[in-house]
């Protein structure tokens, strides 16, 4: 399914990345990577959890992955016209959190710990899909969490398609002509040391719902 101006109607198509790895592993290729996003002609929609954990500094013995992260910042920085940035609770006490505690110095002993605001940020992935769009509408999510794909799966007002990063680099090579996708697998493998999320069997290849 190609989403063109023949498949279109009043609803404005949505790709709602509610997940940072998508974004991760397309930083390996880079900017370019990245902007396969815009091809679908969707409005891009991520979390601000998704923003957070993109963008921030890593935590001591984390691995720094500088120009990774510089990357992906670039590419935020450069779309912030086309990219929905959509709000979530843990997102909002996250970054509360992290304004008080660079108000106090950044005490090391006191930065907000991520990892639990992380987790809980997967049991809001309904509402922040449910607040995206509307009844009737249809959505395309990419999303490469376990615990996300479930959630999702629950929402019955919805049409939604699920989709991890492989599937979505299948999709854009195979419906949009993006030929350059047909190797980048390959190459985020090689550039994460084999650290990739596993195939998910059900992920359409083409999108069953059209806009």
């Amino acid at each position: 399914m190609r989403v063109g101006a023949e498949h279109r109607d009043e609803r404005i198509p949505r790709l709602l990345i509610p997940d940072n790895t998508p974004l991760s592993l397309l930083g390996w290729i880079g900017g370019d990577a990245l902007d396969w996003l815009f091809v679908v002609g969707a409005e891009v929609w991520v979390t601000d959890m998704v923003k957070e954990e993109a963008l921030r500094d890593p935590d001591p013995g984390d691995d720094p992955r500088s120009g990774h992260r510089a990357g992906i910042a670039a590419w935020f920085e450069r779309n912030a016209y086309r990219i929905h940035v959509q709000p979530t609770g843990v997102g909002t006490a996250y970054r509360n959190a992290m304004d008080l505690w660079e108000l106090s110095g950044r005490p090391p002993d006191k930065k907000p710990v991520w990892k639990d605001l992380g987790e809980q940020s997967i049991l809001q992935v309904l509402d922040g899909v449910e607040a995206v769009v509307g009844d009737g509408q249809a959505v395309v999510t990419i999303v490469d969490d376990r615990k996300a794909r479930a959630a999702i799966q629950l929402v019955e007002h919805i049409d939604i398609d699920l989709m991890g990063t492989r599937s979505f680099l299948l999709w854009v090579e195979r419906q949009f002509g993006v030929k350059q996708a047909a190797t980048a697998w390959m190459t985020i493998t090689m550039a994460a040391a084999g650290n990739v999320p596993k195939d998910a069997v059900e992920d359409p290849i083409y999108v069953r719902s059209p806009f």
